[in-house]
């Protein structure tokens, strides 16, 4: 939640303190822990949902909530149950233009930078983000501090404002949303025989005998190319609330581990050597509980299942193999001295990764610096690829990610033309600039990511900052790994541009294909963390029973950036 962080504790610690209010749970940092003593986390599905059915193999234990008390309501095996919204006072919101983000043990940075706004006429206001708590004896502090300096009701308009500031200071700038008032409101259920009922802000679904619960037409991948819907079954309690627009929103409330078992089939081939899988499975374990508090402030679950987290797609996706390397490193995460590690990854990195806080709003995290993805013998001659990354992406280095077998054309290197009606429209969705006549790279990062791009336009000129933005106004290019040149026309004006790129992701942390070619090279996958974040250690934090893996394998999804699979556009 915004300007708060709550302090939970594994049962062999101390108890954590207990949130009454179950809808209150669902928007704090706060986590629960399984008997095992593993982390349980709340997944939100989808969202903006005018209507929700669910069923059961065997059938639902439905809980409806009113003042009064709780009322269960017990379907057939088969039988569906549909939940609508009903009267509904939806959320109050409001966006910030945030100037600084700020480590929590940096307080005097924080000083420093509140006086700084200050003294240039902004009224400052601190918010106090992420979480802390303790797993057997181990305390995860992610917390930091943004600046904000003045509020929007709309985050097109904080966004605008954004630029604004960039321009003047040249301070990094990005939009902060708040969460002033949660939505509130009655759910109706209808099913068959009769049954039904109305609950008061959530409804709360089990399956019998302890099967998952199937949430019919599940909606995913949305804005990409493999947008759909599918009927998809989930463990443990599956959630209906109200999002912040005041339609219906599925959760997931799960342990860790078992939610491992559903994401890794879609964020790695789980065909992919061992090894690879293993270190995958420490990683996707790692960044679910850094992201614990800093991210989806706006929305009553703590990750989503889409690729702005990782991508979660329940039990059918459940692979063997993959399962297997969840129980193998059950527990395990990677930390660097005391602190937990942000194990972010993607796809491929095009043959050297990036600095963490070239690709976001953070601060600079030790074992998040971009590196050659190679051995340094292999890397000594060849030029970096902020300094010539022409000569980079031409070159074609001997990187890991390049070697994998798993490797494929329009992966480690790829081209995109855009004619200029095409960028003009692309552009014109942000802001209107006429037509564009150039595009100036104003900053790159270690790995020739660029960071700051000017699109200049017969009406005007847009400033783009950090990675995904740039890349998504350019229409979801494959990396930020680029160069581009504009073909002329009769008229001397650009007729189309071409973006010459390596690498699929953000490049920061793990690169999958990376990490696959190093196990097909025999290397462990404690090798292969420590080459992806720099000092880093594995760290056991707690161990117990793992769900036995389910012999359902499925055919492969494929591997992702904390996202975006390598199979499509």
């Amino acid at each position: 939640m915004i300007g708060l962080w709550l302090f939970a504790l594994s049962p062999l610690l101390v108890a954590a303190p207990v949130v009454e209010d179950e809808v209150g749970l669902l928007y704090s940092s706060q986590l629960q822990f399984d008997p095992e003593g593993g982390p349980v986390v709340s997944v939100g599905l989808m969202e903006g949902q005018a209507s929700v059915t669910v069923s059961g193999e065997r059938g639902l234990e439905v809980t409806l909530r009113a003042p009064g008390g709780e009322r269960h309501i017990i379907t057939r095996p088969g039988e569906r149950i549909q939940i609508t919204a009903g009267s509904i006072v939806p959320a109050v919101l409001a966006y910030w233009c945030a100037v600084e983000n700020i480590p929590f043990a940096r307080r005097d940075l924080l000083e420093a930078a509140t006086a700084r706004w200050r003294e240039r006429g902004e009224s400052v206001q601190v918010f106090e983000m992420g979480s802390v708590f303790g797993i057997q004896g181990h305390v995860i502090d992610n917390r930091s501090y943004i600046l904000g300096i003045r509020a929007f009701p709309g985050e097109a308009e904080a966004e605008v404002f954004a630029q604004q500031v960039f321009a003047r200071y040249g301070s990094r700038t990005f939009v902060h949303p708040q969460l002033v008032r949660r939505p509130a409101g009655t759910l109706h259920i209808e099913g068959p025989r009769g049954l039904g009922g109305e609950s008061q802000d959530l409804v709360r679904l089990r399956g019998l005998a302890n099967e998952p619960v199937t949430v019919h037409r599940v909606e995913f991948g949305q804005g990409y190319g493999w947008h759909g819907f599918e009927d998809r079954r989930f463990p443990d309690q599956v959630l209906v609330t109200i999002d912040r627009g005041g339609r219906l929103v599925v959760v997931n409330r799960l342990p860790v581990d078992r939610l491992l078992q559903g994401l890794l089939p879609a964020e790695m081939f789980p065909s992919a050597p061992m090894e690879a899988l293993k270190a995958q499975a420490v990683v996707a374990r790692g960044e679910v509980l850094a992201k614990i508090g800093s991210r989806h402030f706006l929305d009553p679950y703590q990750l989503c299942a889409q690729t702005h987290c990782q991508v979660y797609a329940g039990v059918q996706a459940e692979n063997v193999r993959a399962s297997r390397a969840v129980a193998a490193t059950r527990g395990e995460l990677l930390f660097l001295g005391a602190d937990l590690v942000d194990s972010v990854y993607s796809a491929c990195c095009g043959g050297h990764t990036e600095d963490n806080d070239a690709v976001w709003a953070q601060p600079p995290a030790k074992a998040l610096r971009g590196r050659p993805d190679m051995d340094a013998p292999r890397a000594a001659d060849i030029p970096l690829p902020s300094r010539q990354l022409g000569a980079w992406l031409a070159e074609r280095p001997p990187a890991y990610c390049a070697l994998s077998t798993f490797n494929r054309p329009g992966i480690f290197r790829w081209e995109k033309r855009l004619t200029s009606a095409e960028l003009d429209k692309l552009v014109a969705r942000t802001k209107p600039i006429g037509r564009v006549v150039s595009i100036q790279v104003l900053e790159r990062g270690v790995s020739g990511r660029v960071k700051v791009v000017r699109i200049v336009g017969t009406a005007g000129e847009l400033i783009v900052q950090r990675e995904w933005p740039i890349r998504q106004i350019f229409g979801n290019l494959k990396s930020g790994m680029f160069e581009v040149r504009s073909e002329l026309d009769a008229e001397q004006l650009p007729a189309a541009f071409v973006f010459t790129g390596g690498g699929w992701g953000h490049g920061s942390g793990m690169c999958q294909l990376g990490a696959i070619g190093m196990a097909e090279s025999g290397h462990t996958y404690r090798e292969i963390l420590a080459h992806y974040y720099n000092g880093a250690a594995v760290v056991r934090l707690y161990a117990g029973a793992a769900a036995s893996p389910r012999e359902e394998p499925t055919a492969p999804p494929p591997a992702v950036e904390s996202g975006t699979p390598l199979t499509s556009e």
